[in-house]
């Protein structure tokens, strides 16, 4: 089992942390209801008060009012969970293994103690609360402007749901977002580290990623991040689709656009440990095809007596050893860690709440064939 030393606990430290262990909030399952609550519960009690069941009514009927105040706020508490857990395992992993070289095992352990201690500064968090705040004015503007909904507007200005909304829900949902992505670009960052040392990396390794095809699989743990952040587009998209009519075509592009978008999210952490395998397989490649060749003469002489195409300055070695295995392993070693393979855990989560908005908008003859495309792309 990996110690304490050997786990990244992004989730942990921060003043939002420290400021959710003092409200008893420390809980992702009590915080996720307690947000809920102020996001949700309180705009619906707002309108039955002052508007009754017919502002209610308008306020449910809202995919982004549901997608933006009650599914992203909970799901993206909940996310830190597993994506802390995702992380951790490959982490661990890392020195467990060992994948890193006994020389650059104390950069690795620097990049470590970097990246625990951005988890815990308080600046960053600082800048997502100021960008959550700047996106809470950007709504407010937009509102005033005339783009506010049904339901958040009375008698000419924003109304006291619509106030509440922008004031708590909008600003909750940025700063959660954007502290998540955050940890991320931390994520990002220790991976970059790591890919800049000497990995003990092997074309014949068998996950076919020459020791780090494990590393693929910690989009797994976001996976109720990208359902929620997928929600709240998707309930834009249906938003759009409400207002004016949206042909199957549009509606692929548009779904084909938003699983690109996600995959290079997910893709970025992992260029520079690419690059490690692209390099490790360029220099297995050239290797062994200069002693299969090598081998292949020894093995032409040793029948013949002679090779049919001579050369006067032939090696003089009495046995070759045949590395034919090891080049055919270099020729199917993949650079590629996110594939047709792994992607199910971040196909689905991306795709569903479009295909949700889809079967709400188009006849159900048209949004199987949409499936089938998007999944053979």
């Amino acid at each position: 089992m990996a110690g304490d030393d050997d786990r990244l606990r992004i989730m942990h430290g921060g003043p939002f942390y420290e400021l959710m262990t003092r409200l008893g909030m420390r809980k992702r399952g009590w915080r996720a209801l307690v947000f809920a609550g102020l996001c949700w519960m309180i705009p619906v009690l707002i309108l039955l008060a002052t508007r009754g069941g017919h502002g209610a009514g308008l306020f449910l009927h809202d995919w982004g009012a549901w997608a933006k105040f009650l599914i992203a706020p909970v799901l993206l508490t909940l996310a830190e969970k597993p994506i802390g857990f995702a992380l951790d395992e490959c982490v661990s992993m890392l020195f467990r293994i060992p994948l890193v070289s006994s020389q650059s095992m104390p950069d690795t352990r620097k990049a470590l103690r970097d990246a625990g201690a951005r988890t815990t500064a308080g600046f960053p968090e600082l800048v997502c609360l100021g960008l959550a705040l700047a996106a809470t004015i950007f709504n407010a503007s937009t509102f005033l402007g005339g783009s506010a909904p049904p339901w958040a507007v009375g008698d000419g200005s924003v109304s006291m749901t619509g106030f509440w909304c922008l004031a708590v829900g909008n600003t909750v949902y940025w700063f959660l977002l954007t502290r998540l992505v955050w940890k991320h670009v931390i994520w990002c960052l220790f991976l970059s580290s790591v890919a800049r040392c000497h990995l003990r990396l092997a074309v014949t390794h068998p996950d076919g990623h020459g020791g780090l095809g494990f590393l693929s699989y910690y989009p797994a743990g976001y996976g109720l991040f990208t359902l929620a952040v997928s929600s709240v587009f998707a309930a834009g998209v249906g938003h759009m689709m409400q207002r004016e009519t949206v042909t199957p075509g549009l509606f692929t592009v548009v779904c084909g656009a938003w699983l690109v978008v996600v995959a290079i999210y997910y893709a970025v952490p992992l260029v520079g440990v690419v690059m490690q395998v692209s390099r490790l397989k360029r220099k297995t490649i050239l290797l062994s095809l200069s002693k299969v060749t090598d081998f292949e003469r020894w093995s032409e002489r040793a029948t013949l007596g002679d090779n049919v195409v001579g050369d006067e300055s032939e090696p003089e070695v009495a046995e070759f050893r045949d590395v034919k295995p090891v080049y055919l392993a270099s020729l199917k070693t993949s650079a590629m860690l996110i594939n047709r393979d792994n992607v199910l855990p971040v196909l689905v989560p991306t795709l569903l709440p479009m295909l949700v908005v889809g079967a709400s908008y188009l006849p159900y003859s048209q949004l199987g064939p949409i499936v089938k495309r998007l999944l053979f792309l």
